[in-house]
């Protein structure tokens, strides 16, 4: 379960510093042109995971995320924004609810997309 975030995490990286630059006076965030395409590439790159991975769009609090779920048992289902920027592990865990940090998110998001479902 940590090696699957730890691997996803270090993947993430250069991305997550790009998206601490300035872009205007709005401070806007730079992100990634298509986020859920490179992560969809990255997970491309991991071990196929049983069950199969897969990435949703979603709408939630006003906004585009993207939910990356597979692996086994334990492991969390974490949610990103569209810079990559993690913001909860949404469902999994030994719970099974995640980590706490978006509780609302089954009740609350809105428009599933299935993006991606591994199919290896």
């Amino acid at each position: 379960m940590n090696r699957i975030f730890t691997l996803l995490a270090v993947l993430l990286l250069p991305f997550l510093a790009a998206c601490s630059g300035v872009l205007n006076d709005n401070d806007a965030k730079v992100c990634p042109s298509d986020f859920s395409t490179v992560l969809i590439e990255q997970l491309k790159q991991q071990p196929k995971q049983t069950p199969a991975a897969e990435v949703t769009q979603y709408t939630y609090q006003g906004r585009t995320v993207y939910l990356v779920t597979g692996g086994c048992c334990d492991n969390y289902n974490y949610l990103f924004d569209t810079c990559g920027n993690v913001l909860c592990a949404a469902s999994g865990g030994q719970s099974g609810n995640g980590d706490g940090r978006c509780a609302d998110f089954s009740k609350n998001a809105s428009n599933p997309v299935l993006l991606w479902h591994d199919p290896r």
